[in-house]
């Protein structure tokens, strides 16, 4: 009798432990746990029928959920910003200049049926954009100038380049956030080398072209500097003839007994008219 009873009392056991573990089981199947960085795209056998946490008031809000099981499955998808990179695309602008590129595009995700309808799973969901990216790039730089190109780099004029990209995703379910330039570059090799020595030639040319200029800028402010002291002196010696002759007198006798180093010797009578100055005369 005690080893029936004992026996029944394990089977019961037994069952209170498979049943629990059955309802744990149905529990973790059924609910599932949505954070509010993520949405949940809820499947029906493959078809899209609810959204939780996501980006319209009716979705519901981040928590506990519930689901299906067996029936119904979830695609996660990601609520906060993401980045694509396309990455040392070549382009030759309008005017033949050839170029490498790096555009980086910042997007979310806003209609996620219409985002996993377009693009499946979330990860496939970048190499599609980035090749969209590409070929928007390649398509607007190609038809553009290298200065217009340089001022896109600059995060000038951007809204024609943004506008093709969004036009692209039309029916996509994303939302564009930013998209820039993140470098414009001359490629390796020659025509890297023929920029930098066309570069070259052009700065030599304007250094040129600005040394002649301030050249000719300082010989005129020299003749006119000599004008103006020629009309000073005279002027002056105008007024004192006597002062005037003294004054020339001076200046020839330093430059011709003054000179420093000079072995050459000068003679001459002491009554001579060059000397007169000497004589007080």
């Amino acid at each position: 009798m005690v080893a029936e009873r004992l026996s029944a009392d394990w089977r019961r056991l037994i069952a209170l432990a498979c049943g629990a573990g059955a309802a744990i089981a149905l529990a973790l199947a059924v609910a599932m746990p949505v954070p509010d960085s993520r949405a949940a795209l809820v499947l029906r056998f493959g078809q899209p029928v609810r959204v939780i946490n996501g980006w319209g008031a009716a979705a519901g809000g981040a928590g506990l959920a519930w689901r299906l099981p067996l029936v119904e499955h979830v695609v996660w998808l990601d609520r906060r910003l993401m980045t694509v990179t396309a990455e040392d695309d070549r382009i030759t602008t309008r005017d033949g200049q050839p170029l490498a590129i790096d555009a980086y595009v910042t997007w979310r995700v806003t209609d996620p049926v219409r985002f996993y309808q377009a693009l499946g799973t979330p990860d496939h969901a970048g190499d599609a954009l980035r090749a969209i990216l590409s070929a928007v790039v390649r398509q607007n730089i190609g038809q553009a100038s290298l200065t217009d190109t340089l001022a896109l780099a600059r995060g000038q004029n951007l809204a024609a380049l943004r506008t093709a990209f969004e036009r692209e995703l039309a029916g996509y379910g994303i939302g564009v956030v930013d998209l820039r330039l993140a470098r414009v570059a001359l490629p390796d090799g020659a025509p890297l080398d023929a920029a930098y020595a066309r570069m070259t030639a052009s700065a030599d040319a304007d250094a040129a072209t600005v040394a002649a200029q301030g050249h000719r800028n300082a010989q005129l402010i020299r003749a006119d500097a000599e004008a103006r002291a020629g009309q000073i002196y005279a002027a002056s010696f105008g007024k004192d003839p006597q002062f005037h002759d003294f004054y020339r007198a001076m200046q020839s006798y330093d430059a011709t007994f003054a000179q420093k180093g000079s072995k050459t010797t000068i003679v001459l009578s002491p009554d001579n008219a060059y000397l007169r100055q000497f004589r007080g005369k």
